[in-house]
């Protein structure tokens, strides 16, 4: 399957779910819509339902995550994805993979803009080997 283009910049990863080739996103505007969706009341909470493939955890999820062009691509797209005769337990490691990617990558993002270093310290250690 051909995976669409995910900017882990963005906190974005890749999945194919059955047969439909999505990207989603995790941003703090997205994970607050799917911790009101799952009345969760921790971002730890959401992630062990999420990497646990809960149902309605995933469902949300994708709903919440997912990257379209606009608001009628993304419910086309859900329902493609949502379909009973695409998504089923078999997708689990692939979701567990692109969720673990996107929050790694939401995490990452924005340890980047706290870093205080300036471009030559952070080509420094990059070169060095520090993180």
């Amino acid at each position: 399957m051909t995976h669409p283009i995910a900017n882990a910049l963005r906190g974005e990863a890749a999945v194919t779910i059955g047969k439909v080739d999505f990207t989603i996103a995790v941003t703090f505007s997205g994970l607050a819509r799917l911790s009101e969706a799952l009345k969760a009341k921790a971002l730890d909470e959401i992630y062990v339902r999420l990497l646990g493939f809960e149902p309605v955890a995933v469902s949300c999820a994708i709903r919440c995550l997912i990257v379209a062009d606009d608001d009628d691509k993304a419910q086309a797209l859900c329902a493609k994805i949502l379909a009973d005769d695409n998504i089923s337990a078999a997708d689990q490691a692939e979701w567990q993979s692109a969720v673990e990617k996107a929050f790694l990558s939401h995490i990452r993002a924005g340890q980047n803009v706290r870093d205080e270093r300036d471009a030559a310290a952070i080509a420094s250690d990059y070169v060095l080997g520090k993180p």
